[in-house]
């Protein structure tokens, strides 16, 4: 049974004070890129319409080439909630960087408080409580998560949620079990994905290791209200156009990157190894099996873990293997990571400080045994100042916090704020929707599909170093349609700015996030303006 402690936690109040200065500082540091202004983009449209429509009448919000929506322009490709979410924050502040992560940022902070009330109320640990929410809090990736106005704290808010409310008794009374339903149905309608996959690895999980409270009739009637919110769902939001992406043979591969992904980011190769050791003892000895009954903490990060590993090879099966589709996951390695810590305390403390403080301050025992695995995988663009480098990634993280970056967002934004004219047209190859929330200007291209028309010379052109294609492996239309249809050497003159053509932006993906700019790019950011036979006037790059 849980040891009762004190209500009032300085060190806790600690933690959650310093998470929260990493949260909230500066949320508009860095503009939103590609994936975070779709959803801006959206909300911004919610406030016009009431509904997220594709098409405000200037612009259209497209990543798939056009196949999101229906004719009507009603968005129909992924679940509105974070969608509302945003316009509510618009609707109350106005559209903004701020205001579009604001949301998101708090329920980042939610998600530690969740973590620690969790470990603390069911099993009254607050040693392991503290550890817990400091290294979900402390995460750099998760961090650089949180703060983007995207799904991925909301998801992770509602699996804390929904475990929560499934470690109560909702197995007698009405409110735990109304929450863990509700968690559930709010997930789906955060994301889909990630729902089928976490949903199906938990309960698979409580069967093997909870099934005694499991009561079959509240069981099955928590399941049918789950059923009926996701059956409507199924068809509304397109989810079988989508499942036709699905490709067995990558599944291999899949498993290997998400692996990697969590042995680099959140559970340590030596940690989950030993883990794994001794959750084999558990399962497969009589005195295992035995421990694994009587003790509650040992039986809830087995859950925890085989959680975990469900849900990647459920996720594999998924046409992308992304790395944010393991953050829900992050407070899951927290707390397996903040029992293991505990564990070495109670032997040797200076030991367990010495492992917390790698745990919390550095990334070397994530990153360092893992040369000799294939699981180690580094894009071309890296650079030893990232987060698949050894380092201390909350310096970096603060580096680039309190410092300036130059985004490649940002300095196309203040370009064509500065040149552009009312009723100019700009297409671009990649980067349409930041311009699309930031300037009043209609801008094509990018993935969404749509090119200028025949015989219309669009007046402004940017050329992205980096080469897009679809997911038919073939160029994207505005790549081609600039290789085919123009002619840039000829009709237009090139404006090389002072910085460099970065891929996507302030992307919070770890593999691709820099915290520090390049000293000296190779590749700059180049706009192409239409020559004007009446206007020899050239335009000087801004600084």
């Amino acid at each position: 049974m849980p040891q009762p402690v004190r209500k009032f936690d300085p060190i806790f109040l600690l933690i959650l004070a310093l998470v929260s200065f990493l949260m909230l500082y500066h949320l508009d540091h860095r503009p939103l890129w590609q994936d975070e202004a779709e959803t801006a983009c959206l909300a911004k449209n919610v406030l016009k319409f009431g509904v997220p429509r594709a098409y405000d009448g200037v612009n259209l919000i497209s990543q798939e080439a056009g196949r999101e929506f229906t004719k009507d322009n009603l968005w129909r490709w992924s679940p509105w909630l974070q969608i509302y979410l945003a316009a509510g924050a618009f609707y109350l502040a106005g559209p903004s960087t701020t205001a579009g992560r604001l949301p998101f940022a708090i329920l980042g902070i939610l998600c530690v408080c969740l973590t620690y009330f969790l470990v603390r109320r069911n099993f009254g640990n607050l040693l392991w409580a503290r550890l817990a929410a400091a290294l979900l809090g402390f995460s750099v990736p998760f961090l650089l998560y949180a703060r983007q106005c995207r799904y991925y704290s909301l998801v992770t808010f509602l699996v804390l949620l929904g475990l929560y409310a499934f470690r109560l008794n909702w197995q007698k009374r009405w409110g735990p079990a109304l929450l863990l339903l509700a968690s559930f149905a709010l997930l789906f309608h955060a994301n889909y994905l990630i729902f089928f996959s976490y949903s199906a690895a938990f309960l698979l999980a409580a069967i093997l290791l909870y099934r005694r409270e499991l009561p079959l009739k509240r069981t099955l009637l928590l399941a049918g209200g789950i059923t009926l919110v996701v059956l409507q769902g199924l068809f509304f939001f397109q989810i079988g156009k989508q499942g036709g992406m699905i490709d067995v043979s990558r599944m291999r591969l899949a498993v290997e990157r998400y692996l990697g992904d969590l042995l680099q980011f959140e559970v340590a190769l030596p940690l989950a190894a030993g883990m794994l050791i001794y959750w084999g003892w558990l399962l497969f000895s009589r005195n295992g099996r035995q421990k694994l009954a009587a003790d509650p903490e040992v039986r809830f990060t087995l859950f925890l873990g085989l959680t975990i590993l469900l849900n990647i090879l459920i996720l594999s099966l998924a046409p992308q293997t992304e790395n944010r589709y393991l953050l829900h996951l992050y407070p899951f390695g927290a707390i397996i990571t903040g029992w293991i810590i505990c564990k070495v305390a109670q032997y040797q403390k200076f030991s367990a400080v010495l492992l917390a403080f790698l745990l919390l301050f550095t990334n070397w025992l994530q990153l360092l045994p893992l040369p000799g695995l294939r699981f180690h995988y580094r894009p071309v663009d890296n650079n030893p100042y990232m987060l698949t480098y050894p380092n201390f990634p909350l310096k970096l993280f603060l580096s680039e916090l309190l410092g300036s970056y130059p985004d490649t967002n940002q300095n196309l934004i203040n370009f064509f704020r500065a040149h552009a004219r009312p009723g100019d047209i700009i297409l671009t190859t990649y980067g349409d929707l930041p311009l699309q929330f930031y300037t009043p200007y209609e801008v094509l291209g990018g993935l969404e599909g749509r090119v200028p028309p025949k015989g219309k010379r669009p007046p402004w052109v940017v050329k992205r170093w980096h080469l897009r294609w679809n997911r038919h492996y073939r160029l994207n239309a505005s790549d081609a349609y600039i290789q085919q249809k123009l002619r840039l050497p000829v009709d237009y003159e090139a404006i090389v700015l002072p910085f460099e053509d970065e891929a996507f932006g302030n992307r919070p993906d770890p593999y691709f996030h820099r915290f520090l700019p390049e000293a000296s790019p190779i590749n700059r950011l180049t706009i192409h303006r239409l020559r004007s036979k009446d206007d020899a006037k050239i335009i000087k790059p801004t600084q």
